[in-house]
């Protein structure tokens, strides 16, 4: 197997949540997973590079918005080992 193996995933998602509740409280804020009532978008981008043959690393950027938020960016890295 080659250790130069790479991939990139990404998703964009448009959400329209009809919800008559408060999205502030703890249950509101489950329901609408985060998101609020009304249009939402949602995108994410997931970068996959095998280093050698016991090393992965990740990246992985999420972002969401809605009319009502300001728009939110989030991002991890992931080194795992292999043993």
């Amino acid at each position: 197997a080659r250790a130069d193996r790479m991939s990139i995933t990404a998703e964009i998602k448009a959400i329209n949540n009809k919800f008559d509740g408060s999205p502030f409280s703890s249950v509101g804020y489950l329901i609408l997973e985060g998101l609020q009532p009304g249009k939402n978008l949602t995108w994410n981008l997931l970068w996959q590079k095998r280093i050698n043959s016991f090393l992965d690393l990740n990246l992985s950027y999420f972002g969401r918005e809605s009319a009502q938020a300001r728009t939110i960016h989030t991002g991890s890295m992931q080194l795992r080992a292999f043993f």
